[in-house]
């Protein structure tokens, strides 16, 4: 995995050596700051902290997330949050409300420096409202691929219409950045490929975890909480949003393939989405509705226990994984990750020895290596370990470093 290190880098601190600690800030997000319940707000949860910790002047632009939402709200750290008016509307109409929306906030809140955005919607208004700032352009995944996704099974000209002015408003937005910060080089080729964007413009940094602080707790006191009568069975799990580029539905065929020879080990399906019902039907229909459970949402506090007490964490991942910050949130609680060599996975899990990459998206590659690694279940000296050496190789201060430096260079 690369990571571009500026050579403007303090060689002990990892800290730029530029000292503009005078500049203005706007970070533009689709999401707000307010609460990390995924990957985005948690991305731009720690982008906000790193740019306050060097000492700039932040301000963040989101949009409401619904209509009784306050359209300012001061974070925890002082940082101001502006939302744009916006009813939810994911169509051509809810565009042209942050159109709008962002004419008349421009108007009135003029006097930044440079923008740094983490997702292109907002970032569009804006543009469409004359910010022509400096700008650090982050991107995670396309949004356009992420429609295509979900739509795959009833595609006709309407998707093909919406992906193709995604892709159009895409375009404009990456194109015209001053620079860009991508999580993987998966990321970076598909920037390149997608939106003709040079590598010299690209930046990469992995993003990074938080050490777990908390003592490890007795793992058979866990499982016994968790799973009672099922305590001493193998369990694996995952947590993902029920959609179809996740790639639930290869887990559970995997699982009825590993039942043949492993009738024992116990599934774990963490989240929500609309292929919950569908799911559930194909556990059924295979016969699994014993043996895979589907928990719903649970809250974090919650998702780490699991990862705290499961025997393997699989990310079954069928398209589209840019980075896939849950393989960390796995290893740094010292459960190992099995995936398909989708996306940026072959980095992100192969990195190390514990986790296991198996050979394609299929059913059966996946169920060959649960079945290899059943063989041989990581011991709790070997967790420990896998959560130490996470919490350093994936740490902030790293991805921190290359996105305050790349903000701090641009004029």
């Amino acid at each position: 995995m690369g990571i571009i290190i500026d050579e403007s880098l303090d060689a002990t601190t990892g800290v730029g050596v530029l000292k503009q600690h005078d500049k203005r800030v706007l970070v533009v997000a689709d999401v707000s700051a307010e609460h990390v319940i995924g990957g985005a707000e948690r991305m731009l949860h720690h982008h906000v902290r790193a740019l306050l910790a060097s000492g700039l002047d932040v301000t963040v632009l989101s949009r409401q997330a619904d209509l009784d939402a306050p359209l300012r709200i001061t974070l925890p750290s002082g940082v101001i949050e502006h939302r744009l008016p916006f009813s939810g509307h994911r169509g051509w109409q809810g565009l042209l409300e942050l159109k709008a929306s962002a004419k008349a906030w421009w108007g009135t809140h003029q006097g930044f420096d440079v923008v740094v955005a983490e997702q292109p919607f907002t970032m569009w208004a804006l543009m469409q409202a004359g910010c022509k700032l400096p700008r650090l352009q982050v991107c995670h995944s396309f949004a356009f691929e992420e429609y295509a996704t979900r739509h795959g099974l009833d595609w006709g000209w309407k998707q093909q219409v919406v992906v193709a002015a995604m892709r159009k408003l895409e375009a404009s937005v990456y194109q015209s950045a001053t620079s860009a910060l991508v999580l993987s080089s998966f990321m970076c080729e598909r920037l390149q490929d997608f939106f003709s964007i040079g590598q010299n413009k690209i930046r990469i940094a992995a993003a990074g975890i938080d050490p777990a602080h908390h003592k490890m707790r007795d793992r058979i006191v866990l499982r016994q909480e968790l799973w009672k009568e099922d305590a001493e069975k193998p369990h694996i799990m995952t947590v993902r949003n029920l959609v179809p580029r996740t790639g639930v539905d290869l887990l559970i065929q995997a699982a009825a393939i590993v039942h043949v020879d492993r009738p024992d080990v116990v599934w774990d399906v963490i989240g929500d989405g609309e292929w919950m019902a569908a799911l559930q039907g194909l556990s059924a229909e295979l016969g699994m509705q014993d043996v895979i459970h589907f928990s719903g949402f649970l809250a974090e506090r919650k998702v780490k226990q699991y990862m705290m007490a499961s025997d393997a964490f699989m990310l079954p991942t069928r398209s589209l994984e840019g980075f896939g910050l849950v393989t960390l949130e796995a290893n740094v609680q010292g459960l190992p990750v099995i995936a398909t060599p989708v996306g940026a996975n072959p980095d992100v899990v192969g990195w190390h020895a514990l986790n296991h990459v198996a050979e394609n998206a299929t059913p059966d590659a996946l169920a060959q290596a649960v079945l290899a690694y059943l063989t041989s279940i990581s011991d709790e000296k070997a967790r420990l370990n896998l959560s130490k050496e996470t919490a350093d190789y994936f740490s902030w201060g790293k991805h921190d470093a290359v996105l305050v430096n790349a903000v701090r260079l641009m004029k």
